[in-house]
């Protein structure tokens, strides 16, 4: 089987940004492991090119960034990429969606059509940042612990590892870094300290277990 990951990404707003650029270091770490890349980003991040993909290049796992809702994950100008009416085109797949709400509707709609496992957040996916560095995400450490942590998922499902053991390597790194910041002084580590705790609540999976690539 083909090593392919599908990720998508926009830069339309600024909570789409933060995505955008953290998404980078799963694109660089699959291409470092020898999986072929699709990106589907900005323009491009639409709905018929999405499904252009899915059918010619069939990835084995897609990474969605963007916004989303109990039943829908959205793309460039917050467009409709998948909902639960068109969740059949995620089958065969293991999906991470980085989008609010996504798991309670769309990822049982996902599995029952044929998704392998699809993890995602069952509330909203929480991106704190310091406003003077929207421009530059990657120098905001108010943001950088919670995306990284996020990113932990897409990571272990690339290395191989199973869907379970992914969803775990991220809560754990999400509980060391709450310890840590429980005696933290600095000023913007209660927001980073919220959406760790939020995100990794709300973190979960439906299907395999043990679906790994």
């Amino acid at each position: 089987m083909e090593q392919r990951l599908l990720l998508t990404r926009s830069r339309h707003d600024i909570a789409n940004q933060y995505l955008y650029a953290y998404s980078e270091e799963i694109l660089d770490d699959a291409q470092k492991a020898g999986w072929k890349v699709d990106r589907v980003e900005d323009g491009k991040c639409v709905e018929t090119e999405l499904d252009s993909r899915l059918s010619k290049n069939k990835p084995v796992f897609v990474f969605f960034n963007g916004h989303g809702s109990n039943v829908s994950i959205h793309g460039n100008n917050n467009e409709k990429l998948v909902d639960d009416k068109s969740a059949s085109k995620l089958a065969g797949t293991i999906v991470f969606a980085r989008s609010c709400a996504a798991l309670n509707g769309l990822g049982k709609a996902a599995v029952k059509d044929g998704c392998r496992a699809f993890i995602g957040y069952s509330g909203s996916f929480i991106v704190p940042h310091i406003n003077e560095l929207e421009s530059t995400p990657l120098r905001d450490q108010t943001a950088k612990p919670v995306l990284e942590v996020s990113n932990l998922v897409g990571k272990h499902i690339l290395k191989g590892d199973t869907v379970q053991n992914s969803i775990g390597a991220a809560q754990s790194k999400a509980s060391d870094t709450i310890l840590k910041m429980l005696v933290s002084s600095e000023p913007y580590d209660g927001a980073t300290f919220r959406a760790l705790y939020q995100n990794s609540a709300f973190l979960g999976f439906v299907g395999d277990p043990n679906a790994k690539i």
